[in-house]
């Protein structure tokens, strides 16, 4: 699968995996005993929105509150999210690739078709060997992941 980027001309995307979406809360939430959170899960609770989200996550963002009616507040980016999740100011909904693993925050499985594409972007005229095997091991590795949700 192969994607462009709309202001990058002659950039070509080699897919590698699609990112999940997870809720982010404090490690001792009690939406942490729910092995799927559902966005009525988010009934009463304070979503932080933007700080740079892909247009998916955006569009599921605002779903959520219209249809749900969350309180939410903007936050201009990931660094201060989680401030705010570690300062008990509210819940953010998240793509797995941002997750650092260091253990701080729970990060939960959510209830959203909603994936975002991920991958390496090569110019298009760029037909070096040890590039093109570089993005096939990545792909490889990839897919040969059976568990493997981001």
């Amino acid at each position: 699968m192969e994607y462009t980027m709309k202001r990058v001309p002659d950039v070509t995307c080699h897919h590698l995996f699609d990112s999940h979406i997870y809720l982010i809360t404090e490690k001792n939430d009690a939406l942490t005993k729910k092995p799927l959170v559902t966005p009525s899960d988010l009934k009463g609770r304070t979503l932080m929105v933007g700080g740079g989200s892909p247009p998916m996550l955006r569009a599921l963002q605002q779903r959520i509150i219209s249809e749900i009616h969350v309180d939410y507040f903007n936050s201009p980016d990931h660094d201060n999210t989680l401030t705010n999740v570690a300062a008990h100011k509210g819940v953010c909904l998240a793509p797995g690739f941002l997750n650092d693993h260091n253990g701080e925050f729970a990060w939960l499985d959510f209830d959203s078709d909603v994936v975002i594409p991920c991958g390496v972007y090569t110019h298009k005229n760029d037909k070096r060997q040890s590039l093109h095997a570089f993005i096939e091991l990545l792909q490889h590795f990839y897919r040969d992941q059976p568990d493997f949700k981001v």
